[in-house]
């Protein structure tokens, strides 16, 4: 969603005559297209992408893991899928009404939809762009695009956000001639104006009072979606220990991001709220309610070190720049996106995933360590300071460019 946003704002400063149709999945049925106007300004038709399907649930009427797992990634080569043919069909149609030339597709779902859909017949040549993102639990998907696109049967190029999602790309086969990494961007000085206004309107203060912490404690944060791959559980048994140790008497480890969960674990958050009452952590490790963005920004502003240990290979990793771009330390995973650009011990503390061990001693060494917290944070300030919203969007129009000089079937194209 930032990375969406992000790329809206500079395309639209670089392009303000831009026409632009955009697809939102996640509705129980189609929908007729409406107007929009994105919080970057620009005028949009929406379009709906049901994807709500019963194959997908389980008793409870939730969304089950095995289930979405089977049918997008088990069964993607079953020509009798009826989860892909809906959603080939779906993008088919949004493509033809839309009738814009030109497909920016977000993601491997998007992407390998379109991708059926002209393997069913549905759709003639188009110019397609896929931007990949996550890479987690993906293998099937990115067989099947490596398989489309070493046949040529695609004009497709892909888009890593990072060098460690490319690497994954050609792991699968995709042709290395057909990915480019462009690192994601960020509006660094409205993300800067927003950190001024955090603090000197001292917003912290709401989300303090509404969430009971304690006045003057340190803030460790977590900022990142509740689904279980982030590594929430793995701070959650760090903070037991430095608990052990005494090293939590005046620092509250927060967490937001409520309300951003996977419908495949709709329990999630509760699992962890049960876990912190279960190892006495109760305000001491807090479950942030609902945030607005200056709340958000807010939490940035008070932080004085940020952990981001996913489990799985983080693709990117836009949390771990705001922290570093607001003078926070960031501990993290070592794998994936974060090891381009936290040199460990250098701009960051780099972890093994899945360690809570591990975490807490790199926490215990930043709370003790105020050379080290502060020798941290101006390192990975620099660091973080390289991923403009310029840079990515130099980085996209260098690629839609050459996929808009490729030609294309009349008639086809949406975005």
């Amino acid at each position: 969603m930032t990375h969406t946003h992000q790329l809206l704002r500079g395309l639209a400063e670089r392009h303000p005559g831009m026409r632009l149709a955009v697809t939102q999945t996640g509705a129980a049925e189609p929908g007729a297209a409406v107007s929009l106007l994105t919080p970057e300004g620009v005028q949009a038709d929406l379009r709906y992408i049901a994807t709500r399907f019963p194959q997908l649930q389980g008793p409870s009427g939730a969304k089950d893991k095995l289930l979405v797992r089977r049918w997008y990634e088990e069964r993607i080569d079953d020509p009798g899928n009826p989860v892909w043919r809906s959603l080939a069909e779906q993008y088919a149609k949004v493509i033809r009404d839309a009738g814009i030339a030109d497909l920016l597709l977000q993601n491997i779902n998007p992407i390998t939809g379109v991708l059926k859909a002209q393997e069913m017949g549905l759709l003639g040549d188009v110019r397609l762009t896929g931007v990949v993102h996550d890479a987690v639990d993906a293998e099937h998907r990115f067989r099947y695009l490596a398989r489309r696109m070493s046949e040529d049967t695609a004009g497709l190029t892909l888009i890593a956000v990072s060098e460690s999602v490319r690497q994954t790309l050609l792991s699968a086969g995709v042709p290395a001639s057909r990915v480019r990494t462009v690192h994601n961007g960020l509006d660094l000085g409205n993300f800067e104006a927003r950190l001024r206004h955090a603090r000197e309107a001292e917003v912290f203060g709401r989300v303090r009072d509404r969430n009971w912490l304690y006045s003057g404690s340190r803030i460790v944060l977590v900022s990142a979606r509740r689904v279980p791959w982030k590594g929430h559980e793995d701070v959650i048994r760090a903070a037991a220990r430095l608990k052990e140790r005494g090293v939590l008497e005046d620092t509250i480890v927060v967490m937001n991001g409520a309300g951003l969960v996977d419908s495949r674990c709709p329990g999630y958050e509760a699992e962890l709220a049960r876990l912190i009452t279960k190892l006495g952590l109760s305000g001491r490790v807090v479950l942030l309610d609902a945030l607005s963005p200056e709340e958000v920004a807010s939490c940035y502003a008070a932080a004085h070190v940020a952990v981001h240990p996913s489990r799985e290979p983080e693709p990117f990793g836009y949390a771990n720049i705001e922290a570093m771009l607001a003078g926070v330390p960031v501990i993290a995973a070592g794998h994936g996106g974060p090891l381009e650009y936290i040199d460990d011990e250098i701009s960051g503390l780099l972890v093994p995933p899945g360690s809570p061990v591990a975490i807490a001693a790199a926490l215990e060494r930043v709370l003790n360590d105020d050379a080290l917290h502060d020798r941290l944070a101006r390192a990975g300030r620099a660091s973080a300071e390289r991923f403009t919203l310029d840079a990515m969007v130099d980085g996209y129009e260098a690629v839609l460019t050459a996929a808009a000089a490729s030609p294309v079937a009349e008639g086809a194209g949406a975005r």
